[in-house]
This record gives C-alpha cells, sequence and structure tokens, in this order.
C-alpha cells in the first residue's frame, strides 16, 4: 500500500515513536498492553484509507452486507415455490429458522474473533461461507439437505453483518463517521425494497434457484473488493510480516474466550429456536420450548458468572466475551425493536388484506424504507456537524417511531381499499428509525474505549437481532391467536389451518368468506401493531438510562480522532 492512500491521526514521527516503544507495535492484531496505556497505544497505531481504497472497502463492505440482508425478504417471498418444488411443505419454517439459529448466535463470536485474527480476513471467510454455502442452498435436492446449507449460511451472513457493524467507525475519523453510517444504513433500506422484487420476478419468471445462485457472483465481486482494499492489519499501520506472526503466534490464540463463546452461541441459539418454533411448530407451553428457554436462561447466568470471574483475573491472557467494566455503561437496547416487524409484517399486510403482489407491496413501502436512510443522514449531521447530544436526537426518534406506530396501528376496518394516510404514518415511522438505529452506533465512541469497541458493536447488533426476533415471535403469536379465536365462527379447524400454513389457501374459499377472513386478517395486524406500540412506549422510558446532568456531545482532539471517555 502507498503512503498517500493512508491517512495517520498523527504525525509519522509521534505515530513511529509510538510503534517502536510498544512490543506489538508491528502487529495488525490488536495485542493488548497494560491497562493505563492500552487504548492510547492503539489510537496511535490507527490509520485511515483515503481515495480509491477507501471507495472500494465501502463497495465491498456495502455489497456483502446487502447480499447477507436480502436473504431474509428475497427468500421469504420465494419460500412457497421452493417448498413446493422440494416437496417438504411441513418443513418450510425450518428453511427460515436454520438460517436465523447461526445467524443470531455468531454475532459476538465474530466481533470479538476481529480483535485477534483481524477483520480483513475475517470478513473475507465469512462472505466465502455465505457465497459458498449459498450455491450449495440452490443445488439442494432435498429439504433436509436446503436447511443444513441454509444453517452455514446463516454462519457467513452472520459474520457479514457483525464485521461491517465494527468495521464501519473504523472507515474514516468521526468527522465523516455520519456520512459513512448513513452510507451503510440505507443498505437495510434498500434490501428490504429489492428482496420482494427479486424474489417475486424470481419466483414469476425461472426456478427458485436462482434465489440462492445469484450470491455466488456477487459474492466473489465483494471478496475481490475487499480484497485489494484493506491491509490485514486494517485498521492498523502495516509492518511486514508482524501480523501474520501475531496470527500463528500460541498467545494470540489463547486470548480467546472459548468457553464464553460456546456459552452465548449456545443460549442464543436456544432463544431463537424457542421463538421461532413457539406458537407454529409447538405450544408456547410445550416441553421443548420451555426447556429451551430453561435452558438458555441457565446458559445466560453462567455466561455472566464466567465473564466476571474473567474479567476480574488479574494478569490473564484470556480475554473475556464481555468484559465486565462494559456493564457500568448505559444503553438503549430496546431501541431496534419494532424495526424488524414493521419492515416485514407491512408488506405481508400489503399482499393478505389489501390483496397487492410482492413487487406491489415493496413499491408501497418506499416511503418508510427511503426516510430511514435519509434520517440517518440527518441524524449524523445533527451529532457530528450541529454538535447536538445524540440523547436529544435518540429521544426525538423514539417520539416519531411511537407516534408513527401508533398511528399505523389504527389501520383497521377499512376492507381492501389502501388508505393514503398510511403513507404519510411510514414516513413519521421512517424517520423514527432512522434516527433511532443510527444514533445509537454513533454513540458508542463517546461511551466507551476504543479497546471495547469491537465487543460493544457487536453485542449492540446481537441485541438489535434478538430483539426483532422477539418482536417477530410476539407478532406471529398475536396474529395466529387472533386468527384461530376469530375464524373459528365461519370456518372448520381444518380451514383455519391450512389458512396458518400458507395464506394462499384463501383461494379455496367462496367469495364472501374471503372478504371475511382479510376483515380478520386486518384487525389481526392492526394488533400486531399496538403490540409494537409498546415496545416503542418501552425503548423511549428506556432513554431515561442515557440521562446525564451534561447530556454527552461528540468532541475530537486536535488530530480529528475521538475524544475517549474517562475510565
Amino acid at each position: 500500500m502507498t503512503e498517500n492512500t493512508l491517512q495517520n491521526p498523527e504525525p509519522d514521527e509521534k505515530r513511529d515513536a509510538a510503534i517502536a516503544n510498544s512490543a506489538d507495535g508491528q502487529n495488525g492484531a490488536r495485542i493488548p498492553e497494560p491497562a493505563a496505556s492500552d487504548g492510547a497505544d492503539q489510537e496511535k497505531q490507527r490509520v485511515y484509507l483515503t481515495g480509491w481504497r477507501l471507495h472500494t472497502l465501502t463497495a465491498g463492505l456495502c455489497l456483502s452486507l446487502l447480499l447477507s440482508t436480502l436473504e431474509t425478504t428475497i427468500v421469504s417471498t420465494s419460500l412457497v415455490s421452493i417448498v413446493n418444488a422440494l416437496d417438504g411443505f411441513s418443513q418450510s419454517g425450518w428453511v427460515v429458522t436454520a438460517y436465523f439459529l447461526t445467524y443470531t448466535g455468531f454475532l459476538v463470536v465474530y466481533a470479538k474473533l476481529s480483535d485477534i485474527v483481524g477483520c480483513k480476513l475475517l470478513i473475507m471467510f465469512a462472505v466465502a461461507v455465505f457465497t459458498v454455502f449459498s450455491i450449495a442452498c440452490g443445488l439442494s435436492s432435498s429439504m433436509l439437505l436446503l436447511i443444513v446449507f441454509r444453517a452455514f449460511q446463516g454462519v457467513g451472513a452472520s459474520g457479514i453483518y457483525s464485521l461491517v457493524t465494527v468495521m464501519t467507525p473504523l472507515l474514516v475519523p468521526p468527522a465523516k463517521l455520519a456520512i459513512y453510517i448513513a452510507v451503510v444504513s440505507s443498505v437495510f433500506a434498500m434490501s428490504s425494497v429489492l428482496g420482494p422484487l427479486l424474489g417475486g420476478a424470481i419466483t414469476d419468471h425461472t426456478t427458485w434457484k436462482w434465489v440462492f445462485f445469484l450470491n455466488g457472483p456477487a459474492g466473489a465481486v465483494a471478496i475481490i473488493l475487499l480484497a485489494v482494499s484493506a491491509p490485514l492489519s486494517f485498521p492498523y499501520r502495516r509492518r511486514p510480516g508482524g501480523f501474520l506472526d501475531a496470527l500463528v503466534a500460541e498467545r494470540a490464540w489463547r486470548r480467546v474466550d472459548a468457553l464464553g463463546a460456546v456459552a452465548s452461541l449456545a443460549a442464543s441459539i436456544l432463544v431463537v429456536f424457542a421463538l421461532q418454533q413457539a406458537g407454529v411448530a409447538y405450544p408456547w407451553r410445550s416441553a421443548p420450548v420451555v426447556a429451551c428457554f430453561v435452558l438458555a436462561g441457565l446458559l445466560w447466568a453462567g455466561f455472566v458468572a464466567w465473564e466476571r470471574r474473567l474479567s476480574l483475573r488479574v494478569g490473564g491472557v484470556c480475554e473475556p466475551m464481555f468484559p465486565w467494566r462494559l456493564a457500568r455503561n448505559r444503553n438503549a437496547f430496546l431501541t431496534g425493536f419494532p424495526f424488524m416487524a414493521a419492515i416485514i409484517n407491512i408488506p405481508q399486510r400489503l399482499q393478505t388484506v389489501n390483496g397487492t403482489t410482492a413487487i406491489e407491496a415493496g413499491l408501497r413501502m418506499l416511503p418508510l424504507l427511503l426516510c430511514s436512510p435519509f434520517s440517518t443522514a440527518l441524524a449524523g449531521v445533527a451529532v457530528s456537524k450541529l454538535r447536538l447530544p445524540p440523547l436529544y436526537v435518540l429521544v426525538v426518534g423514539g417520539v416519531l417511531q411511537t407516534v408513527g406506530v401508533g398511528l399505523f396501528s389504527s389501520l383497521d376496518q377499512h376492507g381492501p381499499d389502501i388508505q393514503p394516510a398510511q403513507y404519510g404514518y411510514q414516513i413519521i415511522m421512517g424517520f423514527g428509525f432512522g434516527f433511532n438505529l443510527s444514533t445509537i452506533l454513533m454513540m458508542a465512541p463517546m461511551v466507551v474505549q476504543l479497546k471495547d469497541m469491537a465487543v460493544v458493536m457487536g453485542w449492540l447488533t446481537q441485541i438489535r437481532v434478538l430483539g426483532g426476533t422477539i418482536g417477530l415471535a410476539v407478532c406471529s403469536a398475536l396474529l395466529n391467536n387472533h386468527i384461530t379465536s376469530e375464524t373459528s365462527a365461519f370456518l372448520s379447524a381444518d380451514q383455519t389451518g391450512a389458512l396458518l400454513q400458507s395464506f394462499q389457501n384463501i383461494h379455496a374459499l367462496a367469495p364472501d368468506v374471503q372478504d371475511r377472513v382479510r376483515a380478520v386478517y386486518e384487525t389481526g395486524y392492526s394488533g400486531q401493531m399496538r403490540a409494537m406500540l409498546y415496545f416503542c412506549a418501552a425503548a423511549l422510558l428506556s432513554l431515561a438510562l442515557l440521562a446525564e446532568r451534561r447530556p454527552r456531545r461528540l468532541q475530537t482532539a486536535d488530530d480529528g480522532e475521538f475524544v475517549p471517555p474517562e475510565g
């Protein structure tokens, strides 16, 4: 890499002196020094990519994230065609569940390993795993093979999501961070629009296999972009041979908290499994669901106890998955709960109640999906340019989110006609979601030290995905219970069961009965949004955890870096 492609936050003399004085300064891996100088040493080693390398790396990260986020919507749209082709309707739920189990479970594991293996190698590995098993999914000849390959595909997608979240704050100096967070956040909106469009087009015009085959060439391009743009030691200064030496060193791998990783992975998988299957494959009070929740609770309790013991150990090499000092930091983890429920349930409502196609539903979601990244950019300007405290932006976002969701929940008893007011409600929700989701990420560097940044970003991502999963599980349970109770007056148990398996079975009913079923679904979806309203209110109240006598503002030193928090 040439020198003009790197922007160093310090003069060369100070940087080289710091590196020379550090025993591990030549390594790309972040080997910790004593607590008194650790954060400072790491700051002195940091460099920023500029020019074509920065743009290429950003493109590679966005393309990788787009592929992984597309999977949740594009597969859902094409699921009927997939299960019909493989004759596995009874196992259709596992096509989604297998992906979410590993997708959620590995988020923190990847974030922590990035401190040891390095961001570049790990994200290239994640993209390669995702790409290879995407192709394997397309080649599957049975539902069992597809489910297994989907689980491995989720392992790769988890790494992509986690590492993009970790790497984004490291791309540029704080003054430019808001722009890049807005760019990355817009990928989520883009995938929400493209997913139904691509899924519908593939389902209508070609074989379901292309849902997965499309990831092959795109994944290869992403790997190439990542390979040519960033050094192995990203985001630190490269020294020949140093990074690879650190990678294979026994001391480096002794830093891995294997027990903590296994405990958090198993607990996350058990929670997601219970939430995905409860009310669908098993009743909520069934033995498998209760056992999963109990085991997950025990594992989380053991995880907390182990992490505290590991953190308080003096002179240990092994680094905890969750450093106990982070328990003192306060955050609002409920903020992102309603986002996933909205982007999944609103298109479903448009298709079931209003009779739109998947493509039309995606287009009618544009007000929400376009306002979200736009408000992300506005939040970045408010925090980084106007220096408004992030807490103020979060409060505004929380209020807008609550108002938008509340208004949308009032859309019932209107029949198949689409109410124009819903587009205004989507705009309000979009601004609320954008303000909240991006500001939490921008606030992290103001709350934690650089040495904890990767693990904090990993846990933020983990909580967001788990929160979305909980929100979807609650919505699904409410809708299923509502449909079962309300349709019992005019449908048989078999007809209701067929509807719960697939809404396409409504076409087997008489036209007047179809209208009554759609009315039931309409009130059910409004009930879902009212439930999300409670989550929004809880998120707004949780902002009290961030209240300070003097709310934090973005502060940068003379070199453009964040002023690290005390402690």
